[in-house]
């Protein structure tokens, strides 16, 4: 079962609180690939959201690789690719690189900046030597 909550005084949008939900609960292994999700109208009733905006989710989780749409089949994970392409690997980096940055320049201390990285890995199911738990 999915269960997402929604916070609609938060100033992230619903359908990117959705998908950021959903992408952590795909990279944690709570939801295995191929299992399906509710439908764009499922989970917008369920939600109490709008139609639009489950469809929206949905499509980014996809371009992502976390989803497979498939026209009146359904919604299901998708399985993790078994290689990263060269670009995808360099453009994920340079997003990191990024993010590090604009974290230490917040004032972030490294030290905090290496225990937060490694809880987030662990959240994922992730071991040291790069297999899951």
């Amino acid at each position: 079962m999915l269960t997402l909550t929604i916070q609609r005084d938060d100033d992230e949008p619903v359908y990117e609180q959705v998908a950021r939900q959903v992408r952590q609960f795909v990279a944690s292994g709570s939801l295995a690939p191929g299992t399906a999700l509710p439908s764009v109208r499922q989970l917008a009733r369920d939600l109490g959201v709008g139609l639009n905006t489950i469809a929206r989710a949905y499509r980014v989780l996809e371009t992502e690789g976390f989803l497979v749409i498939r026209d009146r089949a359904g919604v299901t994970v998708a399985a993790p690719s078994r290689k990263i392409e060269k670009s995808t690997r360099s453009d994920l980096l340079d997003q990191l690189r990024t993010i590090v940055a604009k974290l230490r320049q917040a004032g972030m201390p490294a030290d905090e900046l290496l225990r937060v990285f490694r809880n987030e890995v662990n959240a994922l199911g992730v071991d040291s030597r790069g297999g899951g738990k």
